[in-house]
């Protein structure tokens, strides 16, 4: 099985990537992987004072299974929560969107999110850690 493909490891890899580009990111304070030794998913603390957030913790949850193929597409998920707004950018199937890619949003009192379709421009993790954290400072960013 030397050289075959390992899912694991390819979601493993893809996470490291997208943990060392969310540590380079200005208003991410600190970035854990678990669980330790091959990653599922990554958890990032979002600096609130650099974006002005009220509230409780701030924080940045992304999965990313990169297909049972080397050639299948990634699933994978971008979701903020602060106590106050919860939303995420996501790839995968939902029944809710045509297509994969989506915004989902939780507003108000209930517990229903509302969802947008959403093009991701590149299917590269360290490229999407970039558009989304782009997304993510426009959306918080005090008007």
């Amino acid at each position: 099985m030397d050289g075959a493909y390992d899912p694991a490891e390819a979601s493993h890899r893809a996470l490291r990537g997208i943990q060392q580009e969310l540590e380079r990111h200005p208003v991410i304070s600190s970035v854990r992987g678990f669980p330790s030794g091959e990653f599922t998913q990554v958890v990032a603390d979002v600096a609130k004072e650099r974006l002005r957030i009220d509230g409780p913790d701030a924080s940045l949850t992304v999965r990313w299974f990169a297909g049972e193929t080397a050639d299948a597409p990634p699933e994978f998920s971008f979701h903020y929560s602060d106590g106050t707004h919860d939303f995420g950018w996501h790839h995968e199937p939902n029944p809710h969107v045509d297509g994969w890619g989506h915004f989902q949003e939780r507003t108000g009192a209930s517990d229903a999110y509302t969802y947008d379709p959403h093009t991701f421009s590149s299917k590269n993790p360290t490229r999407v850690v970039w558009e989304v954290m782009s997304h993510l400072t426009s959306r918080l960013e005090p008007t």
